[in-house]
């Protein structure tokens, strides 16, 4: 394993707090290590600089989470029903997808329907989010659920080239070279994108080298879906 290899910040933060409390990565189970993958990604707020780059002193540690990644829920493969969706509302809207108007919302689509995962133990993946972001409103958590999405329906991140090849494939000028993803674009091509737990942990901040210049996933801060299209069969309880 090379000293040299470049982490992105999320699994890097993870990894140092890992190492500064002394708890060794393969003594957490999968509930404890997304939890720790999702309070890392918090500190984009906290730190002057929050991408990817090389650390000795924390390499092997995020070598050993990044292993973790690599396996079962947290490496995420396909998408499962029932998805857990925050809402007041079992109604549920009509989707138009644009591109966002602010880069203070990061590059993910406006007007998608948004849902998260459940973890092994039966918790939303959005759960600490949602107390945080809409703390007092109380939403109910709802299942939503689906009929199977067709091979090749949904889009996974779980990695910095997964993004990478979405944005070259979709790609959108935002300025001073820099790109980001055509949401419409993507929309033409694909019922949802998910970003896994691995995802939000190595490519989340992560700059990535596209034809034209350079692009950067931000803004999703957990585990969840973007759909860009309502399967037929959706359904949320009343």
């Amino acid at each position: 394993m090379s000293s040299r290899r470049i982490w992105g910040p999320v699994l890097l933060q993870a990894a140092a707090s890992l190492a500064r409390h002394r708890i060794e990565p393969t003594s957490r189970d999968v509930v404890e290590t997304y939890w720790d993958i999702v309070f890392a990604a918090g500190y984009q707020y906290a730190v002057p600089s929050f991408t990817e780059r090389a650390d000795e002193g924390l390499d092997q540690t995020a070598y050993e989470l990044d292993q973790i990644l690599q396996q079962g829920w947290l490496k995420g493969d396909g998408i499962d029903s029932p998805q857990a969706v925050y809402t007041e509302s079992s109604a549920m809207r009509p989707i138009c997808i644009r591109n966002p108007t602010s880069q203070l919302c990061g590059d993910k689509p406006e007007g998608a329907f948004w849902t998260s995962s459940y973890l092994p133990d039966g918790s939303s993946a959005w759960a600490r989010s949602e107390e945080s972001e809409f703390s007092g409103r109380s939403r109910p958590l709802r299942d939503f659920t689906f009929e199977p999405i067709a091979p090749g329906g949904i889009y996974l991140i779980r990695n910095p080239k997964d993004y990478q090849e979405l944005v070259a494939a979709h790609p959108r000028e935002t300025g001073n070279g820099r790109l980001a993803v055509d949401w419409s674009q993507v929309a033409s091509n694909y019922v949802a994108v998910r970003l896994t737990a691995a995802g939000l942990a190595l490519a989340q901040h992560y700059r990535v080298a596209v034809p034209g210049g350079i692009a950067q996933l931000s803004g999703w801060d957990a585990e969840s879906t973007a759909w860009l299209h309502l399967p037929r069969s959706a359904r949320l309880p009343a």
